[in-house]
């Protein structure tokens, strides 16, 4: 069935207490007129859901139809619906072939109310509509009531109105305001939207100066945040009835970032990706209220220009923007910048990596970065799904790798291990491939944080406004960038900072690290890995200066911090820890000037011990990784078998080979 069709008519008018639960605040509508326009509930989607009790398993399509007898309103109502799941997608509501908007966004099972404005509804025979534009949701909604007067009415609703100060300068800045109630729970806020606003559940970025909102009577939290280099500011207010709030908030900037911008390389807006729920003007807000200074706009498969957006809404002092484009293919989504804004845009059909790759280079992409590698999930994203052997780098598919850069850290799809990603970068960059870390958010909504996962960038300006692009893109391409979940790091070796050669020799090596994180953030432990090996765990804090024993070979060497998750509502994080990671430094340690990978020494070592495996047994676990890797890759069906039975009798003695085995390609 397509659509569900009900026809229940108003008999009679009742005077009933109203009873809604507001994420923990309870709230009376007592004497408030209302009619009950269909009791019932109903089962929206494609799936069957047999835990909901209140609605049939089965789905009935994707659109819900009401026809209902009233009398025409020459003022404001509020229609009253209860309904769950709804995530992702939009579920337009009309009344009469008037929008009244869409289903909020909630996953438990709430009460939402939703303007009827005078005029809308007729006398006679009245439709109400639900339906979705996409069917990708299961969701349940129904208890359809009409309320005679406006949701004020209805809630008792306050006024709170807010100010954001940088607490030096005494200036309005953008922030973000969160809004809670005493379990710190997200609360309905109401009546909060402008054109320079963005609203959403418990959420409102403002530009700082004299934003507005109304909420039933209570005790509530409320934060004030600006993302990773500032402070948080709360507040707990009582906002009684009659009187309501002005709360203002002070923040300071925490984290020194002269030298360095914040970028976000993954952003999204519902006006030209077709999905999530931010459009492009909310998007410019909740840019500047997260400081992010160098936003990168990357629709799918549209090339987004914020800057008339950023310029009508005054917003430029705040970040410097490029076009880019979320080139999604069916086998990989690659992040390409700068293009030129307009429908110009990169084979999104194409296969082969590497011709899709050439093909985005082609519309004048310098940077080219692998999207979320383990999206949907471990087996089915790029690296599952072409066998990626996460010991050695090989891949049983796909051809080569020719993407400059690949997300470390996206935060709209987190893993719960922090260092799984690590541990295939760490793989590629053993097998010889040259690519860079980097961190974004994904955001496709307003909720969820824009600039929460960034990558930081050397950059000879700390005028947000005045970025060099093309110095932006030089810096990706060498590796001088650093990756950041709400804690910023930075190393270097002997002096030698990102994406550098240090001449190591063969002497101690001098490792400085600076590690910053605002108040709200605690970082605990320092990682050191070498060739992927992790030569050092220090617990936080600890010295910024560390001495590492001399090498024996040529390697790279990376830095990662992992701290605590955050809780607070205000940034809460989808897993339990924040995150920082330096790209490379490369270690010449034998002296010819040059790095040279673990993959290609281990090739020099084969060549000269003649592929015999005793050259396996003296190598370093990096090295020895590779020389079996190369050792497989040449031999027969044949030679494969017995050096397979070899690799499983080493096993015992060194993890490698059993690591080898577990991810090498099944051919």
């Amino acid at each position: 069935m397509d659509a569900v069709t009900v026809r229940s008519f108003m008999r009679a008018k009742c005077f009933l207490t109203v009873v809604s639960l507001f994420c923990g605040l309870r709230l009376t509508a007592a004497d408030v007129p209302h009619t009950t326009i269909d009791p019932s509930f109903y089962h929206l989607g494609d799936s069957v859901v047999p835990q909901w009790s209140e609605a049939p398993a089965d789905p009935s399509g994707f659109k819900l139809e009401i026809r209902f007898e009233s009398k025409a309103n020459a003022a404001d109502k509020t229609l009253g619906l209860t309904h769950r799941d709804v995530d992702d997608q939009r579920w337009n509501i009309t009344l009469n072939g008037k929008s009244l908007g869409q289903l909020q966004k909630v996953k438990p099972r709430r009460d939402c109310y939703y303007l009827v404005p005078a005029g809308v509804l007729k006398n006679g025979e009245n439709v109400l509509r639900i339906e979705a534009r996409r069917s990708q949701d299961d969701i349940t909604v129904g208890g359809a009531i009409l309320y005679d007067g406006t949701l004020r009415d209805l809630l008792n609703l306050q006024p709170v109105t807010f100010e954001v100060f940088d607490q030096y300068s005494k200036k309005h800045i953008p922030a973000k305001i969160t809004i809670a109630n005493a379990n710190d729970e997200l609360v309905d806020v109401h009546y909060a939207e402008s054109p320079k606003t963005a609203v959403r559940r418990g959420i409102v970025y403002t530009l700082g100066d004299g934003a507005r909102l109304e909420v039933p009577p209570g005790r509530y939290h409320f934060f004030a945040t600006r993302g990773t280099e500032w402070s948080l500011d709360k507040k707990t207010v009582e906002v009684a009835a009659g009187r309501g709030a002005h709360v203002q908030f002070h923040l300071t900037r925490e984290l020194e970032t002269k030298g360095i911008v914040a970028a976000d390389t993954h952003i999204h807006t519902l006006t030209f990706s077709g999905h999530g729920d931010a459009s492009t003007e909310e998007r410019m807000v909740t840019l500047a209220a997260e400081g992010v200074e160098l936003a990168i706009a990357t629709d799918h498969n549209h090339q987004t220009d914020f800057k008339p957006y950023q310029q009508k809404m005054g917003l430029n002092e705040h970040f410097t923007s490029v076009t880019g484009n979320e080139v999604t293919t069916k086998n990989g989504h690659f992040n390409s910048f700068p293009l030129p804004p307009g429908k110009d845009i990169p084979p999104y059909k194409e296969d082969n990596w590497v011709k899709l790759v050439d093909g985005i280079r082609a519309k004048g992409a310098k940077v080219v970065i692998l999207n979320h590698p383990r999206w949907p999930d471990i087996a089915r994203g790029p690296f599952g799904r072409f066998g990626l052997n996460r010991a050695s780098g090989d891949r049983a598919s796909g051809g080569a790798f020719t993407f400059d850069a690949l997300e470390l850290i996206n935060s709209g799809t987190l893993q719960p291990d922090p260092l799984f990603i690590c541990r295939d970068w760490f793989a590629l960059l053993n097998h010889g491939e040259r690519i860079t870390a980097v961190g974004s958010s994904d955001s496709h909504t307003v909720g969820n944080v824009v600039g929460q996962g960034r990558t930081y960038v050397p950059s000879s300006t700390d005028d947000p406004s005045k970025i060099n692009v093309d110095e932006m893109c030089e810096a990706f391409l060498q590796g001088r960038t650093t990756i950041s979940l709400g804690i910023i790091l930075n190393a270097t070796v002997n002096g030698v900072g990102l994406g550098e050669l240090v001449q190591a020799g063969n002497k101690d090596l001098d490792l400085e690290t600076d590690i910053r994180a605002p108040s709200w953030v605690k970082p605990r432990k320092l990682l050191v890995f070498i060739n992927g090996e992790a030569v050092m765990q220090k617990e936080l804090p600890a010295s910024a200066k560390l001495r590492l024993p001399a090498q024996a070979e040529d390697g790279w060497l990376v830095c990662v911090v992992i701290g605590d998750g955050v809780k607070n509502p205000a940034w809460a994080i989808k897993e339990n820890y924040t995150f920082a990671a330096t790209n490379p430094i490369y270690l010449d340690v034998d002296g010819d000037g040059q790095y040279t990978s673990p993959r290609d020494t281990a090739s020099a070592r084969l060549k000269a011990a003649g592929n015999q495996w005793q050259a396996v047994e003296k190598a370093s676990d990096p090295i020895a990784m590779q020389m079996v890797a190369l050792l497989r890759l040449k031999a027969t069906p044949t030679e494969r078998q017995t050096l397979d039975e070899r690799i499983r009798a080493a096993a015992g003695k060194r993890k490698i080979f059993s690591e080898f085995l577990r991810y090498a390609p099944k051919r």
